[in-house]
């Protein structure tokens, strides 16, 4: 099926068959983007803002695939995926062929902070659900500092409690923060420390252009 006959039900039905990572570190707040959320954001940058195919796609911090391999689908010319963790880059890596997107799919291993990208907005689109910086403070600002110096624009999911803080700093990159978008993001119980069976919260999704 073509990224133009793809409908939104089908996209979010094939985000949710890649599945989450099968051991998440908590250090690096490795939870799975919602495939209604990631198919939401995909959805608005293609079809609202023209922003994924025929584009150079980079995801940071794109864990199991769902935000790259969606762009892909929708018809981005090349996407870029980066990931700390080989672990779910094998499963991103193992869905782009499934799904027959790995001719034009590359992934990468390595933290944000050492992309051997040169700077000066490589890509066009950037996509990314950052860690929220639970566990390591401001390490979502880092991705997004990332993402401003590779890419003409950014689509980035952050918690809704730190909406107006992030805008801020978009602000202060010399770009225009858009809302885009809040949804609940519900966190199962993973880790030892969690309480609940589920967690909910709201996360942003922004435009920053």
């Amino acid at each position: 099926m073509s990224a133009s006959t793809l409908k939104r039900k089908e996209l979010e039905r094939a985000l949710s068959s890649i599945p989450a990572h099968p051991s998440p570190k908590v250090e690096l707040e490795q939870y799975v983007t919602p495939s209604t959320a990631a198919a939401t954001a995909l959805w608005i940058a293609e079809f609202h803002y023209h922003d994924l195919s025929g584009r150079k796609v980079i995801d940071l911090g794109c864990g199991t695939g769902r935000l790259g391999l969606g762009a892909a689908l929708l018809g981005a010319d090349y996407v870029v995926m980066v990931d700390v963790d080989e672990e779910p880059l094998k499963i991103a890596k193992l869905y782009s062929q499934r799904m027959k997107l790995d001719h034009r799919v590359d992934l990468v291993l390595c933290t944000v902070e050492e992309l051997p990208v040169r700077e000066g907005k490589v890509f066009d689109t950037a996509l990314q659900n950052p860690p929220f910086g639970v566990h390591r403070k401001g390490i979502d600002i880092v991705f997004l500092r990332v993402a401003h110096k590779v890419a003409r624009v950014i689509y980035t999911m952050h918690k809704t409690s730190t909406e107006d803080y992030v805008k801020r700093t978009v602000r202060e990159l010399g770009r225009e923060p858009l809302v885009l978008s809040r949804e609940k993001f519900c966190i199962p119980y993973m880790f030892g420390f969690h309480r609940k069976r589920r967690h909910c919260f709201l996360v942003s999704l922004l435009r920053a252009s």
